[in-house]
C-alpha cells in the first residue's frame, strides 16, 4: 500500500508543474508619498477605473436588502434577555456594566428606556450602549428596538438605602414577623 499511495503521489506531482501555472509580473511596491502634492500627482498618473466600481454600487443598490426579524416583544422578554446580557457581561468582568443593566427600565412601544441614578450610570450606558442594543436586539430577534435612557435620583427605591440600626431593623421586621417575636422575647434594642 505504502507504494501505491506516493506512486499516486508521483503523478499528482509530474502534472502539477510550474509550467501550467500563468506567471505574473511581480508588482512594484509604492513608496509612501511625503507631500499631499506629491498624492495629488500620483492620482493624476494612474486614476481608480472608475466606470468598474460604478456598476458595482448600482447592482448593490439594486439588490433588496434582506428583511430583518421584527418579533413583538414585553418587558418579560427584555427582562430574559438582559438577565442573559448581565451574564455573559459578569464572564467578562464588566461589573459596572452589569450595575446599569440591573436598574430599572420601562418597555413603550420598541423603546427601552433605563432609570439611571446619576452622571456616573449615564457616562457608562453611553459607552455600552451600542454593544446593549446589538445584543438585546439579537436576543429578542427585533431589529427595530432602541434604547435610551432617563437620570432620575429616585431610581432606587428608599428602602435600598437603609442607614440607620432602626431602619434596618424595621425592614427587617417587615419582611419576617418572627424577628419582631424574638426581640420581644429576648428584649433586643438597637440602641446601644
Amino acid at each position: 500500500e505504502p507504494t501505491a499511495s506516493s506512486g499516486l503521489a508521483q503523478k499528482i506531482a509530474q502534472k502539477a508543474t510550474t509550467a501550467d501555472i500563468p506567471s505574473r509580473p511581480v508588482a512594484k511596491t509604492l513608496a509612501i508619498p511625503t507631500s499631499l502634492s506629491e498624492v495629488n500627482r500620483r492620482l493624476k498618473e494612474k486614476p481608480l477605473p472608475a466606470k468598474e466600481s460604478g456598476e458595482k454600487a448600482v447592482e448593490e443598490v439594486s439588490t433588496p436588502r434582506e428583511t430583518r426579524p421584527s418579533e413583538p416583544f414585553n418587558a418579560g422578554k427584555v427582562q430574559a434577555v438582559l438577565e442573559d446580557v448581565i451574564f455573559t457581561f459578569k464572564e467578562q468582568g464588566k461589573n459596572m456594566e452589569t450595575s446599569i443593566l440591573k436598574q430599572p427600565f420601562e418597555v413603550t412601544g420598541e423603546k427601552v428606556v433605563f432609570f439611571l441614578n446619576g452622571e456616573i450610570q449615564k457616562d457608562i450606558f453611553s459607552k455600552i450602549r451600542q454593544e446593549l442594543t446589538l445584543l438585546v436586539r439579537k436576543g429578542l430577534q427585533n431589529y427595530s428596538v432602541d434604547l435610551s435612557f432617563e437620570i432620575k435620583e429616585d431610581a432606587v427605591s428608599p428602602v435600598q438605602k437603609l442607614y440607620t440600626s432602626t431602619d434596618k431593623l424595621n425592614y427587617l421586621r417587615a419582611k419576617s414577623p418572627a424577628l419582631k417575636e424574638l426581640q420581644q422575647r429576648f428584649g433586643l434594642e438597637t440602641d446601644f
